[in-house]
C-alpha cells in the first residue's frame, strides 16, 4: 500500500509497495485526508494509485479544500471499482492539477442527484461545489462498457447539483461523455476531447431553471460518435434546457450529429467556431418539444466545412414542437454542404438532410454571410412555420437553390434584399412548400429591382442580384 508525509510546507504521497522509510501506510484517500487536516497542498510523487469512492466533502478534512499536484501526467488514479473514482462535494477551494484519471473501462453506476434528467454515472464528480478548478489533467478510458445499455451514459466529469468548475486545458480521450453539467454553470477552455462515443461537451438545465452561463471555449474536439437517438449524442457540444450559454472558438471535427446543438436553450451565444466534416446539420438551434422553447440565439462569425446541413434555427410551434424563435445569423461562411444519409434510431426512420446552409423560421436576421456548395443556399420558413424574416446582404455561390421562402399561404412577412447568387440559374429566388427543396419549386426573377410575392404581397424581394 502506499503512503504520505507531511513536510512543514507540503504532503507528500508515494505510490511504493511497501511505502518508503518514514512514510505513513494510508490509501490516497487517507493522503488526502491528511493534507486538508494539516492545511497544506498534496504533492503526488509519479506513479500509479488506487482510486475507489474517495470522498472529500465539507464533513471530512476539517472541512478545508486543497490543492493536489504533481509532474505533468506522472500520477496516475485509475479505477479500482465502486461507485465513482472521486467525488467533491459542498466543499470549496479545490484545485487539481496534471492528474491523470483513468477509469480503466470499468463499468459505473449511475449517480443519484436532483435534477439528472438521465441515468449518468461519473469517474470524478463534482457535487453542490462552487470554487474547484481541474488544470491541464487527464481524463481517459471511461467510455461505456458492453454491459452498460444505450440511454445510459458516463462523463469523465460529472457536474450537477449547482457546481460551478472551471476545467482548463485539461485531456479528453477514450470517454463517454467528457465533462456533462446538470443544473450546474461550467467553464471548459482551451481543452482536447478526442474519441467520444456520445458527446464532447453537454450542459443540461431543466425546464424553467433560469440562466445557466456556461461558457464553451477554445477547445478542440473530435472524433464524436454516437450510439443511440436522432440528435441527442453524437454531438460536438450539446446544450439542453440550458439558457445563456456561450459557445466561442471552438474547432469541432468529425461529429456524428452536430457540431453544436443547442436544444430549448434561450439566449445562446455560438461565435467563432470552425467547424468540419459534420453528418448532419453542423450548428442546430432547435426547439424539440411542446413547452421546450428558444428565444435570442445569436450565431455569428463560425466557419462551417463539409457537413450535411449548415446552420439550422428549427422549430415554429407547428407539429407538436416548441418555438424557436427571435435569433441573428450573421458572418457565417458555409460551404461543400452534401445531402447525408442519416440511419434510423429510437422508433424514427433513416432520413436525408437537406444540404442547405442556412434555416431559419421565425422572427431573424440572416445578414452577410458566405454559402457556397451546397443544395441550397438559405431556406426561410418551413410551411406556415414562416414570420418576420429578414435576408439581406448575402453572398451565396453555386448552389442549387440560392434563396428558398415558404410558399403556404400562412406565411408571414419576410424581407429578400441585397443579396448576390452566383450559379443558381432560374433558382436564384424561389418559393418551396418543404424545407428540402423538393420539386416543383416557383422561381422569381432575381434580378427585379423590386417585386412582392405570398397570397397577400407581404414577401418583399428587392435590390438583389443573380446570374
Amino acid at each position: 500500500m502506499p503512503g504520505y508525509r507531511i513536510l512543514d510546507d507540503m504532503v507528500i504521497a508515494d505510490p511504493a509497495t511497501p511505502a518508503p522509510s518514514g512514510f505513513t501506510t494510508a490509501t490516497i484517500g487517507d493522503a488526502i485526508e491528511a493534507a486538508r487536516n494539516a492545511a497544506k497542498p498534496l504533492q503526488l510523487r509519479p506513479g500509479t494509485y488506487d482510486m475507489s469512492n474517495i470522498d472529500i466533502a465539507t464533513t471530512s478534512g476539517s472541512g478545508r479544500g486543497i490543492e493536489i499536484f504533481c509532474a505533468a501526467g506522472e500520477a496516475i488514479l485509475r479505477l479500482t471499482g465502486g461507485n465513482y473514482g472521486l467525488r467533491v462535494s459542498s466543499q470549496t477551494g479545490m484545485t487539481f492539477r496534471n492528474i491523470v484519471f483513468d477509469g480503466e473501462s470499468l463499468g459505473l453506476p449511475a449517480y443519484s442527484a436532483p435534477n439528472v434528467i438521465t441515468a449518468a454515472a461519473g469517474l470524478v464528480i463534482v457535487d453542490n461545489v462552487y470554487d474547484v478548478v481541474f488544470s491541464r489533467c487527464t481524463f481517459r478510458n471511461t467510455a461505456k462498457t458492453a454491459a452498460e445499455p444505450a440511454g445510459s451514459y458516463k462523463a469523465a466529469l460529472l457536474c450537477v447539483n449547482d457546481s460551478r468548475p472551471r476545467v482548463s486545458q485539461c485531456n479528453f480521450n477514450n470517454i463517454d461523455v467528457a465533462v456533462w453539467a446538470f443544473s450546474s454553470e461550467i467553464l471548459v477552455e482551451d481543452c482536447r476531447v478526442i474519441g467520444a462515443k456520445n458527446n464532447g461537451i453537454a450542459i443540461y438545465g431543466t425546464i424553467g431553471s433560469g440562466g445557466n452561463l456556461s461558457v464553451v471555449r477554445n477547445n478542440f474536439i473530435n472524433f464524436v460518435d454516437s450510439d443511440a437517438g436522432t440528435g441527442a449524442n453524437g454531438n460536438g457540444i450539446s446544450a439542453y434546457l440550458a439558457n445563456d450559454v456561450s459557445i466561442v472558438g471552438n474547432t469541432i471535427f468529425n461529429c456524428a450529429f452536430s457540431a453544436v446543438r443547442v436544444n430549448a436553450g434561450s439566449r445562446a451565444f455560438i461565435e467563432g467556431n470552425s467547424c468540419w466534416n459534420i453528418r448532419e446539420a453542423c450548428l442546430y438551434y432547435e426547439a424539440p418539444a411542446a413547452g421546450q422553447d428558444g428565444t435570442g440565439a445569436t450565431i455569428v462569425n463560425n466557419r462551417v466545412d463539409t457537413a450535411g446541413a449548415g446552420i439550422n434555427v428549427a422549430n415554429s410551434g407547428y407539429y407538436g414542437d416548441g418555438v424557436a424563435r427571435r435569433s441573428i445569423v450573421a458572418g457565417n461562411q458555409i460551404g461543400n454542404l452534401v445531402s447525408t444519409l442519416i440511419p434510423g434510431s429510437d422508433g424514427v426512420g433513416d432520413y436525408e438532410t437537406g444540404a442547405i446552409g442556412i434555416t431559419v423560421e421565425q422572427d431573424s436576421v440572416v445578414s452577410g454571410n458566405i454559402i457556397e456548395g451546397a443544395a441550397g443556399g438559405i431556406k426561410l420558413g418551413v410551411a406556415q412555420g414562416a414570420r418576420d424574416l429578414v435576408c439581406d446582404g448575402n453572398l451565396i455561390r453555386g448552389c442549387g437553390v440560392g434563396i428558398a421562402f415558404s410558399s403556404s399561404a400562412e406565411a408571414g412577412k419576410m424581407v429578400i434584399s441585397n443579396n448576390i447568387i452566383s450559379g443558381a440559374g432560374a433558382n436564384a429566388i424561389v418559393s418551396a412548400a418543404t424545407v428540402v427543396l423538393i420539386p416543383p419549386l416557383t422561381p422569381y426573377d432575381a434580378n427585379l429591382s423590386s417585386q412582392t410575392a405570398g397570397s397577400a404581397g407581404q414577401i418583399l424581394i428587392a435590390g438583389n442580384r443573380a446570374s
